[in-house]
């Protein structure tokens, strides 16, 4: 009996190490993170705060060609994004992201976009990622943004946890958005607002979307009343 009792005594405490193992990993595994974020977080306020201007100046001239006659297009750069997110989405717009997720980042590759953020619920604190596809529909203006490969760290999360917030951000923002699926994935159906009264009469319409090496381009063609 004493050899039984010392064999369960001691199976008891390689399975209590195992477990201790594996939730170490798991907790490793979830303080991981992606190569990009770090690159990224790497930058310092002056570059940023830099990057940030000229994404804002970029956005303010595609802001002004869409309202003209004729072709408009637009590059920005994953540094010129996350300048601003860094420099100017705290300050100016710091509601947009629900409180338990801060310091989002980005990062631009052919057909794909990568984006984290910290997320710290006082329970967990990790760095939340996911990959990003982007492709017009053949509904007008509308981008169909395709959510994969969700991660907390290095390890796999269910997506459905995480689009509540993506829809109440989207719901707050006033952003039209509904949802659908491909092969099991999530896809946000944004529609973008061109016609809004800001944009009046126009006829806006927009052509491509296109991922890039470190960059996202955008092209469309505005049309006057009349012709």
């Amino acid at each position: 009996m004493r050899r039984i009792l010392t064999f369960l005594l001691f199976a008891c405490v390689l399975v209590l190490i195992a477990v201790l193992i594996l939730a170490w990993g798991g907790y490793e595994a979830a303080r991981r993170e992606p190569e990009f974020y770090r690159k990224a977080m790497q930058a310092q306020p002056a570059q940023q705060q830099q990057m940030g201007d000229q994404m804002e100046r970029a956005a303010l001239g595609l802001h002004n060609d869409v309202r003209r006659d004729g072709r408009w297009q637009a590059t920005f750069t994953a540094d010129q994004v996350n300048g601003w997110l860094a420099a100017d989405l705290p300050q100016k717009f710091p509601q947009a992201l629900p409180p338990e997720m801060r310091e989002p980042r980005v990062a631009f590759a052919p057909n794909e976009a990568r984006v984290a953020c910290r997320y710290d619920n006082g329970q967990v604190s990790t760095v939340v990622s996911f990959s990003l596809q982007a492709n017009l529909t053949d509904q007008p203006n509308t981008i169909a943004l395709r959510i994969s490969k969700l991660r907390a760290g290095a390890l796999p999360v269910p997506l459905r946890q995480f689009l509540d917030p993506i829809a109440a951000a989207a719901q707050k923002g006033q952003v039209p958005l509904r949802w659908s699926q491909s092969e099991g994935d999530p896809v946000a159906l944004l529609t973008i607002p061109f016609a809004s009264k800001q944009f009046g009469n126009l006829d806006v319409h927009l052509d491509a979307i296109e991922l890039k090496e470190g960059e996202l381009h955008v092209a469309g063609t505005t049309t006057k009343p009349g012709r």
